[in-house]
């Protein structure tokens, strides 16, 4: 099968690899697509170490189960990445990415779907119906389930004022999903096409900062068009200029919710977060039951997922180049025909 890898030198790499065996336990899976997700970036650049290489990348899939051992195979599923024990107390209170005996998480530490097939544990698999694509579904697998996670540990409610700095494929699913929870949601975007992207998805207002400088006024442009300081703050960018701008922004007693990866310091007197009682929440990924519930939203026509590009494998390297430049509407897909290839 052909595959993409992370090799030692930071690289990415197209190789021919043989169709994995499938040890018991698990299934075998048949890619259909897979997203390219901002966490490719951090691995390929070094924040993140995917501990082995050459690793196989991409953690959200989408796809069908190929072996015949398996009851279900022949079914269409989505890949909950993270490879938890479904029993322990983080587990059994929603927050599976804190599982004390987590065997890692497929894409990271594990191969991913960066190839024609995937090794997945058996509860690692997620029915997919037949009104969700497989290319919604990869997407659903980590941008859609990150944002019903994070909306439910910030406890975000009807009325609640929300601001959602940064309008990627994760932002654009925060916008849609604190508009679902009754969230007056304000969008910052970096340029005007994604801004009006996030407006015709649920957002009430916006702006579009597209300088560090730009984060100076955003306390009081975020209070001028919400009409109060935003409850929550919800931070996917992560940069000095606008994590200090989001705790400029927020209400007595807010919360500040930081998601995803960055290299840069959160810096902060703890006399600022002291005297108005502000929260500071951080939120990885996702539970098997966020990412249910986004597949469920999704096949209500609730939660619609963007799509930019979709390219095969060979392209697989311009899909990330557009990524660091910031020029990508969504999210950009990886697809492979029925057969299994990779194709356009």
């Amino acid at each position: 099968m052909r595959a993409a890898e992370l090799v030692e030198d930071g690289a990415l790499r197209l190789a021919e690899r043989p169709v994995p065996k499938v040890p018991d336990g698990s299934s075998l899976v048949r890619v259909r697509a897979a997203g390219v997700c901002g966490t490719e970036l951090h691995f390929l650049e070094g924040l993140l170490d995917p501990m082995g290489s050459p690793r196989v990348l991409g953690h959200e899939i989408a796809g069908e189960v190929k072996d015949a051992r398996a009851a279900s195979s022949g079914s269409r599923v989505a890949v909950y990445n993270v490879m938890n024990c479904g029993s322990c107390r983080y587990c059994n209170t929603n927050r599976d990415r804190l599982c004390t005996r987590s065997r890692g998480m497929i894409g990271f530490t594990a191969d991913g779907g960066f190839a024609e097939y995937v090794v997945v544990p058996e509860a690692n698999l997620v029915p997919l119906p037949d009104t969700v694509s497989f290319e919604a579904a990869a997407v659903l697998a980590c941008s859609g389930m990150t944002a019903v996670h994070a909306v439910r540990l910030a406890g975000v409610g009807i009325g609640d004022p929300v601001a959602v700095n940064g309008v990627g494929g994760v932002g654009l699913m925060l916008v849609q999903v604190a508009a679902l929870a009754g969230a007056t949601v304000l969008a910052v975007a970096d340029e005007a096409a994604k801004l009006d992207l996030a407006l015709s998805l649920g957002a009430r207002a916006g702006l579009v900062i597209d300088r560090p400088e730009g984060y100076e006024t955003l306390p009081e442009e975020t209070s001028r068009m919400l009409g109060q300081p935003p409850d929550v703050f919800f931070e996917t960018v992560g940069t000095r200029e606008t994590m200090r701008a989001g705790f400029g922004c927020l209400a007595p007693g807010g919360s500040f919710v930081q998601i995803g990866y960055t290299s840069q310091p959160l810096d902060i007197h703890p006399g600022a977060l002291i005297k108005n009682e502000l929260r500071i929440l951080t939120s990885a990924a996702g539970s098997r039951n966020d990412l249910e519930t986004a597949i469920t939203l999704a096949s209500q026509d609730r939660l619609a997922v963007v799509i930019a590009n979709r390219t095969d494998l060979d392209g697989l390297p311009e899909a990330i180049r557009s990524l660091r430049d910031r020029r990508v509407l969504g999210r950009n897909v990886v697809l492979f025909d029925r057969t299994g290839h990779s194709s356009r």
